[in-house]
């Protein structure tokens, strides 16, 4: 993209989308979006900008789902903003985003995929993927994230970024949130983290009539579509909308520039997941056929940066160690030849059927167990030969197979056991 023409996306007037008065034909239950405050400052980002004004290099850092993961999305756009508006600093990103995963996931991969990399500012995004969970299952997850940032770096500024979906975007509308931002806004508030809401826009556009939440852009020329999936914004259309609104509040925090060491107060909740962490599977007991996945393996050479071991079990392969904590659950590669496994903990036996209906082609995924006491735990996993209907799921989908024969295994592609605890024993 030319640079004049990235900056008139960035820097955008206002005038474009209002976000102030709503106008006469609005009516009475669709005004509350209008009313609704997109942007709190709290702390803002005083470290970053300060960095930006004494040092010559500024690392940037962002984590999230597939919102953040789209390349010509917020994320590069908000990036693209930093080295435009201060040309005499080199900046080095680093895209910790995995699509369709939540901070459920992120809690235990922010160390290894991000903090490793030492980031100035964190900007982290998981509104979206973490719209199913609780108000408490949020806090547990999002404030063990928060936590293990600010203890391995108190300077490290952070921002939350809370997208939409339009199955939320309606619900904005009318002046109401889905758990998963006020959950989020809880902690920002505890741990004075600034935040950005990039749907509050989107709502108001589409409460005007100025814009279609998910439609085909070619039959819609005079208007404003953000997405064709009802989830993903376009990279021509809703992802400019979100690098502006993102753009605009860098903007006003860019004028606090100090060292400051933020805080770390009690637990918001005292349940949350801190002590997350990944355990390498060579760490427990591996029998029958495991084969630790190299270079020229498919899954291995797309998710490497992510899986630095992956391997691959077939049936009748098992899994056995013992751990202390609370959360069990296993960090893993799913697609075509992806079959059933078997959990044993503590005696109580569970199937866990590692293909979906968008297993057509790999993706990296993860599951979590139901929590358990706090205490000692024995494990045992095995890889099951029990047929899996994958025609079926996939119809789920409209997704027809192609080549029977790559999807003839039913293997199991994990990487790392997730514990929540002290780790293994």
């Amino acid at each position: 993209m030319h640079m004049k023409s990235l900056l008139k996306i960035l820097l955008i007037p206002l005038l474009w989308f209002p976000a102030g008065r709503p106008g006469h034909a609005q009516e009475p239950d669709t005004l509350r979006v209008f009313h609704m405050q997109e942007f709190h400052r709290r702390n803002g980002l005083p470290n970053v900008f300060h960095k930006i004004a004494h040092r010559r290099q500024v690392r940037i850092g962002y984590i999230g789902g597939s919102i953040t993961e789209a390349g010509e999305g917020w994320r590069d756009l908000s990036f693209s903003w930093f080295r435009l508006t201060f040309p005499y600093t080199a900046f080095y990103q680093t895209d910790a985003a995995i699509g369709g995963t939540g901070s459920d996931l992120g809690v235990f991969r922010i160390e290894r995929d991000l903090l490793v990399h030492r980031p100035d500012l964190i900007f982290v995004e998981f509104a979206v993927n973490d719209g199913g969970k609780s108000r408490e299952e949020t806090l547990d997850t999002m404030e063990g994230l928060i936590r293990k940032i600010r203890k391995q770096d108190p300077e490290t500024d952070i921002c939350l970024i809370y997208t939409t979906a339009e199955v939320y975007c309606t619900e904005l509308v009318h002046g109401r949130q889905h758990p998963a931002p006020l959950a989020m806004e809880e902690l920002a508030e505890h741990y004075a983290i600034p935040s950005i809401h990039v749907g509050m826009e989107i709502a108001r556009l589409h409460a005007r009539k100025k814009l279609l939440l998910s439609a085909d852009p070619s039959e819609n020329a005079h208007t404003i579509v953000f997405t064709r999936d009802h989830t993903h914004p376009l990279p021509e259309s809703g992802h400019p909308l979100y690098g502006h609104i993102v753009a605009k509040y860098l903007a006003e925090m860019q004028t606090t520039r100090a060292v400051v060491r933020h805080p770390l107060p009690r637990p918001l909740q005292p349940s949350n997941w801190q002590d997350a962490t990944f355990v390498n599977l060579s760490q427990a007991v591996m029998r029958g056929k495991w084969t630790r996945l190299t270079a020229g393996d498919e899954r291995y050479d797309r998710f490497h940066k992510n899986f630095p071991s992956l391997y691959r079990a077939e049936p009748g392969a098992t899994l056995e160690f013992n751990f202390r904590g609370v959360w069990l659950g296993f960090y893993d590669c799913i697609g075509p030849e992806s079959g059933s496994i078997a959990v044993t903990v503590d005696g109580k036996r569970q199937t866990v059927t590692r293909f979906d209906q968008w297993c057509n082609g790999y993706r990296r995924h993860s599951f979590m167990l139901e929590p358990l006491p706090d205490g000692l735990h024995r494990v045992r996993v095995e890889v099951l030969d029990t047929p899996v209907d994958k025609a079926g799921i996939l119809r789920l989908k409209n997704i027809s197979i192609d080549d029977p024969a790559g999807y003839d295994g039913l293997n199991w592609f994990p990487a790392n056991i997730l514990i929540v605890g002290k780790g293994i024993e």
